[in-house]
């Protein structure tokens, strides 16, 4: 690992929530629509406002006409940190970024010079956070600093058109400070904070001056002759510069922006999740993660140019840094990729592509749009559709899981369900059972043969008949302190007079890190809810077992939790990653961590910096039946798929080396697992609270390699599938709740479960 250290001026401050995986993921999150929408696409200049954005239908898949992609070389030694691009009005192609420095294009990309140095243009300390190059050529860059008490500020850095080097102060009289930087000329440059104060940098005085306050951070900013328009959740705010006044807003663009942007706008990098652009007279161009669109200012549509799902701007491995329109009426996109990628109509191609493929989960998945863009671009001729029931976090909806598995049997039983399942939250056996599932083990067997994954976990879900889910990654559920309360656990009572013991040496502070009921029966669910069905029929005692341990422990681990703790961390809703029980740590707050660990940096990397400063150790969290692992993205390809050798090589692909490296878990992939870090390089993760007065603070980076060599040691011994039944545990959770609250006896919530299930079960 020494030798694949970088810069260490990139620190990442979160949330001590963020490590929960809430927001690790995703320079570019999409949008919480269940499907996708085809569209007829036509070059900009032959469009109108009448007929855009066409919905899916028969007729739309026949049209023809649609935006091909090609890919050029970006500048060498090109680096994502502050990345930018323009055209200037010389119509030559501006690039800047950290590492490489300027450069410029002649012909639009497909070469480049270098115009400036990086060493003369870029600070010797902080961090580019963003930049901006204005078409006269001027460049202003946003350099962030963190001072010794750790707070952070900003120093705003201009190089004007001659070169001629200026600096300016982002700090403002009440504290707050400029975060993002954007240039219409080398005298008219402007900055935004995190509380939506808009001003312009005086580069005579050395400062940044306010103009108006919006009501959050715009995502962006961009400039017509003489208007400055701001991108931000509450739509594009509009204001004139000769006036000093704002503008009202454009309705249809407006109510775009608001309708089909929120929540994936206030990016914290340097790439955007929307940027907004001008074009031809009277004309903006819009392009997010659903695709490129065309808008006659004050008309009455958004015309759609570029579908997002089956381009690069849907790619979500990839934020957008900019986006060119040129003469010609193609599009050029930087994002925070390894090319260029233009966007040339061609009207012999399929508005959509003939061949579609249907994907299919439960929850919309993040690592699963990654796969769709990867696949698409390696088989452009094939349209991925993707559709899930949840959107990301907000699983509250009017219906029920129950309800959308019985609608995808009806789907998979008339042949018109999904073509690859993710069996992730649902009992694979129900489908297998019924035959819905097609054979996998071809796909197994050639993965097992050539030593490509850990066999035991991609084996875990072989049946006799064949094999029809191979899990994509896997989490290991651990036990994490000393090394004799770690051996001194061996199932559920064990731990619980372990947890009683705990408390009675440390009689304050939580014991295990839950805060709540709920906290604590997620937490124990992890490895024991495997028990809970034998075939279909309910094991009521290793549930009435579990719901009385799970007393023991919470009134063991609440006795000494304090009221400023409660209102730290009891509202959290979902079980702790091992990764955020060792933050817990700092002040001496957790004991015995029992959690999952599906990440070698999130979770390994704070797991490994306490196992060093404290003397503990880690080992696989044992059940009554031994110890395993925690399936993630369990793949399955539906057996009435008219498209099974497509379906087929999806799987492969999640499977392979290529996508597992992004994937969710820890990568089944054996050569991906190695190659985690491989380019990531020197990083420090860090979060901070505030608990009745005394402020903590938790950072830490990658995991030794001692300690990436024991859970590759642990994932090997991994051998049994532990996840349960997620329709019996949402029961168990509803009831168990009561139950740990003192409202209901641990035999009336069994009978409460088993009448709950008890439909479910007999499907």
């Amino acid at each position: 690992m020494d030798g694949k250290k970088r810069s260490s001026r990139k620190r990442l401050s979160a949330l001590l929530l963020c490590i929960l995986y809430v927001s690790t993921i995703l320079i570019s999150m999409t949008g919480c629509g269940k499907e996708t929408s085809a569209v007829s696409t036509a070059p900009a200049e032959d469009s109108t406002e009448e007929g855009s954005r066409a919905q899916e239908t028969e007729s739309s898949v026949a049209a023809m006409g649609r935006y091909m992609e090609t890919t050029f070389a970006l500048p060498e030694g090109a680096d994502a940190e502050g990345r930018t691009m323009t055209m200037l009005s010389d119509n030559k192609l501006a690039y800047f970024d950290v590492k490489a420095g300027m450069f410029l294009s002649e012909d639009e990309g497909r070469s480049w010079d270098l115009y400036r140095k990086a060493a003369d243009i870029t600070p010797g300390e902080g961090y580019v956070y963003n930049s901006s190059i204005a078409p006269d050529g001027s460049l202003i860059l946003c350099n962030m600093i963190y001072t010794e008490d750790q707070k952070m500020t900003s120093a705003l850095i201009g190089i004007d058109a001659s070169g001629s080097r200026r600096e300016a102060s982002g700090l403002l009289a009440d504290g707050d400070y400029v975060s993002k930087v954007f240039a219409k000329s080398e005298n008219e440059c402007f900055g935004t904070t995190i509380t939506g104060k808009v001003c312009s940098i005086n580069w005579e005085t050395g400062e940044a001056q306010l103009m108006f306050t919006l009501p959050e951070q715009p995502e962006m900013m961009t400039f017509t002759d003489t208007q400055l328009l701001c991108l931000g959740d509450s739509g594009a705010a509009v204001y004139d510069l000769e006036q000093d006044t704002m503008l009202e807003k454009d309705t249809v663009l407006n109510d775009y922006i608001t309708g089909n942007l929120k929540g994936r706008l206030n990016n914290t990098s340097g790439s955007f999740g929307a940027i907004l652009f001008p074009g031809e007279e009277n004309t903006l161009y819009l392009a997010d993660s659903t695709g490129l669109y065309r808008h006659v200012r004050n008309g009455n549509a958004m015309e759609q140019l570029v579908e997002g799902s089956f381009s690069s701007f849907g790619d979500p491995m990839n934020g957008m840094c900019a986006v060119v329109r040129l003469e010609s009426g193609e599009f050029l996109l930087l994002n925070t990729g390894g090319e260029l990628i233009r966007f040339t109509y061609d009207p012999n191609e399929p508005t959509v592509p003939e061949k579609q493929l249907k994907v299919y989960s439960l929850e919309e998945n993040f690592a699963v749009k990654q796969a769709v863009s990867l696949y698409q671009k390696q088989n452009p001729d094939v349209y991925v559709k993707y559709e899930y029931t949840y959107a990301f976090m907000e699983k509250d909806s009017s219906m029920t899981v129950s309800d959308a598995l019985k609608n995808l049997n009806v789907e998979l039983l008339s042949g018109t369900g999904p073509d690859v399942i993710l069996l992730d939250g649902m009992d694979a056996s129900v489908y297998s059972d019924k035959g819905m599932l097609a054979d996998l083990s071809p796909i197994l067997k050639e993965l097992v043969d050539q030593q490509e994954v850990f066999a035991n976990i991609v084996s875990a879900c072989q049946e006799e008949k064949g094999t029809f889910v191979i899990p994509s990654g896997f989490s290991l559920p651990m036990l994490f302190g000393r090394k004799e309360d770690v051996e001194a656990v061996t199932d559920m009572d064990s731990l619980a007079a372990l947890v009683e013991k705990l408390r009675l040496e440390h009689p304050e502070g939580s014991i295990t890190g839950a805060f709540s009921a709920r906290q604590e029966l997620l937490q124990l669910m992890v490895v024991n809810s495997g028990a809970w069905l034998d075939g279909k029929e309910l094991n009521t005692q290793a549930i009435s077992d579990f719901l009385n341990q799970a007393l023991r422990i919470y009134k063991a681990d609440m006795e000494g939790v304090s009221k400023e703790e409660l209102e730290v961390w009891g509202e959290n809703k979902t079980a702790w990653t091992l990764g955020s029980l060792a933050t817990l740590t700092s002040g001496d707050r957790v004991q015995i961590m029992a959690g999952k660990a599906g990440n070698m940096l999130m979770d390994m990397g704070a797991v490994s910096k306490v196992a060093a400063e404290q003397g503990y150790v880690f080992d696989l969290w044992p059940t009554e039946e031994g110890t395993g692992f925690l399936p993630i993205d369990k793949l399955a390809v539906s057996a009435s798929s008219t498209q099974q050798d497509l379906a087929m090589s999806f799987v492969k692909l999640m499977l392979g080396e290529e996508y597992q490296k992004m994937g969710n878990g820890f990568p089944v992939n054996r050569e991906a697992f190695d190659r985690q870090f491989e380019n990531d390089g020197e990083i420090t993760l860090g979060t901070g609270w505030k608990i009745g007065g005394n402020e903590f603070e938790f950072s830490y980076g990658y995991p030794t390699e001692d300690v990436v060599d024991r859970v590759k040691e642990l994932a090997e011994k991994a051998d049994r599938n532990l996840e349960g039944n997620v329709v019996l545990e949402e029961a168990v959770l509803e009831f168990g709740v009561q139950v740990l609250a003192g409202t209901m006896s641990a035999e009336q919530a069994v009978k409460e479960i088993q009448q709950k299930s008890a439909i479910y079960l007999s499907e």
